[in-house]
Order: structure tokens, then C-alpha cells, then sequence
């Protein structure tokens, strides 16, 4: 996450410095004769284009990556809980503080969703500004090792933010609408992706299928059954991977991580089996 910080920090400040480079050229090209000045503006305004298609690919860039690398986290945390609940059904130490960081990153993530509406530019560039102002935004919590002193709470209050978090994960992804035509800066042929996105398409399908079996859930609340659980995870792996693909720029190996992350999730006997095991997006 740190890496990708570093890479929006950058492209953030040299979008800035090339602002404060135009109102430097406006200044002094009102000293200069009429026709050099068209010329050289009009020069400035061939690359400029260029250089903002550039700057948005390289934060597209570091944005699908932190929202499959907090994806991956997130899960992580929820599995690792749970495991944790398994092994000790009569208790568990307090996590009260832990709790408190999963509201946090879940707050963020809402106060996002509801300002995005009102804010200028695209998804990319709002995410990118809010993430280099707010360092916690989709910044997972690690529960390990935290508020583990009292046995004063039992696991409920934590699981249920985890829970609340994943659902608000999940309406993050549903509101980056916005399409993208892809094009490879590796190898790979166009015919690749195409079959990849038909392939996620299908899968798509069949797991909308078995959830609409499950007359018992809604959309905006926590499933009841294991089974249940994992078909929200398959629809969220599915709308990351489906992200991943609208990238304007794709490469090689992004798209052997979609295939990859997408063969983790097996409907051949109509029903879901789902590998949740970690797999790192690359950088």
C-alpha cells in the first residue's frame, strides 16, 4: 500500500507543478508577441493532454491495485477471526480498541461514498486526492496482537464491524461504475482479455443465480449461513477482477492474476466452491 502511496504522491505533485507552470506561461506570454505565443501555446496544449491521460493511467494504476490489496486484507482479517472464534467458542480476549480502527476504515469508506457525488473529476483522481489526505482510507486493520490484555468482551462486537466493513467494501466497488476501453502495454493478445471477461461474465451469472435461491438475504445485511457468506465473497472477488479488467492499461501479468483469481472460484457442480487463500496483486 505504501508503494502505491508513493506513486500517487508523486503523480498528484507533478500535476501541480504543471498548473503552477501554465499560469507562469500565461504571465509571461503576455510580454511576447502575438504570434510566438500562439505558437508556443499551442505547442503547450498538444502535450498536455498526453501528459493528464499519462498521470490519470498511472493512478488508475495505483488505485485498482490498493483496492485488491484491501480487499485481500480485509478478508484476510474476517478468516483469521474466525478461526479464532472456532478455537476458543467460550470467549476471547477484548477487542474493544480493534473494533474501534474497523469503524474507523468502515466511516471513511461511507463518508467517501456519499461525498464522491460532489467532487470534481473521476473516480481515480477523487480516490487518489482523499487517499493522500487520509492515509486510512481502505487501509485494512490488523486485529492481531491488539486489546488482547482483559477477557472482558467476547469476539461478537469485532466480527460484527469486520462484517459491516466487508458490506460497505462491497457498495465501494458497486459505485465505480465508470468504463474504460483497455489496451495492453505488455504482450498479451486482445483476444486474452476479451476471453477472460466472457469467462468472469458467466461466473458472474451463476453466482447471481444461486444467490437469488437464497430468498432469506438481503443485499444491505450479513448473510446467515456459511454458504451464503462465501457467495458474497465470490460476488465482491468478482467486482474486483471486473475492475481490474476496465483498466485503460493492462498488463501481462494483471491479466494472469485476473485468470488466476477468477479460477479460485469453482461452479461445476452448481454449486459454489470458493479458495479464499491469499493471492497478492501485482505490482
Amino acid at each position: 500500500m505504501l508503494f502505491f502511496d508513493r506513486l500517487i504522491s508523486r503523480h498528484i505533485n507533478e500535476a501541480g507543478s504543471w498548473s503552477t507552470s501554465q499560469r507562469s506561461l500565461i504571465s509571461v506570454s503576455k510580454k511576447l508577441d502575438m504570434a510566438l505565443r500562439k505558437l508556443h501555446f499551442k505547442k503547450k496544449q498538444d502535450e498536455l493532454p498526453q501528459q493528464q491521460d499519462e498521470r490519470c493511467r498511472h493512478l488508475e494504476a495505483a488505485y485498482v491495485a490498493q483496492v485488491s490489496l484491501s480487499w485481500e486484507a480485509l478478508h484476510g482479517q474476517y478468516t483469521q477471526l474466525r478461526v479464532k472464534i472456532s478455537s476458543q467458542p467460550g470467549g476471547g480476549a477484548s477487542y474493544g480498541y480493534a473494533a474501534q480502527l474497523f469503524q474507523q476504515f468502515q466511516v471513511l469508506l461511507q463518508r467517501f461514498i456519499e461525498n464522491e457525488p460532489f467532487e470534481q473529476g473521476c473516480r481515480v483522481e477523487v480516490y487518489a486526492h482523499g487517499r493522500s489526505w487520509l492515509s486510512k482510507l481502505l487501509q485494512v486493520p490488523n486485529f492481531l496482537g491488539i486489546d488482547q490484555k482483559e477477557n472482558v468482551e467476547n469476539y461478537t462486537g469485532l466480527l460484527k464491524t469486520m462484517e459491516d466493513s466487508i458490506l460497505t467494501f462491497r457498495l465501494f466497488l458497486k459505485r465505480d461504475k465508470k468504463r474504460t476501453g483497455s489496451f495492453f502495454r505488455a504482450h498479451s493478445p486482445r483476444s486474452s482479455l476479451h476471453q477472460v471477461q466472457a469467462s468472469l461474465d458467466r461466473k458472474e451469472t451463476r453466482v447471481k443465480e444461486l444467490f437469488k435461491k437464497k430468498k432469506g438475504w438481503r443485499k444491505r445485511t450479513w448473510p446467515t449461513t456459511t454458504e451464503d457468506v462465501e457467495l458474497l465473497f465470490a460476488l465482491i472477488d468478482i467486482k474486483v477482477i471486473s475492475r481490474v479488467l476496465r483498466m485503460a492499461r493492462l498488463s501481462k501479468e494483471q491479466l494472469l492474476w485476473c485468470e488466476e483469481k477468477m479460477s479460485k472460484l469453482d461452479l461445476s457442480a452448481n454449486r459454489l466452491c470458493r479458495d479464499g487463500s491469499l493471492l497478492l496483486f501485482p505490482c
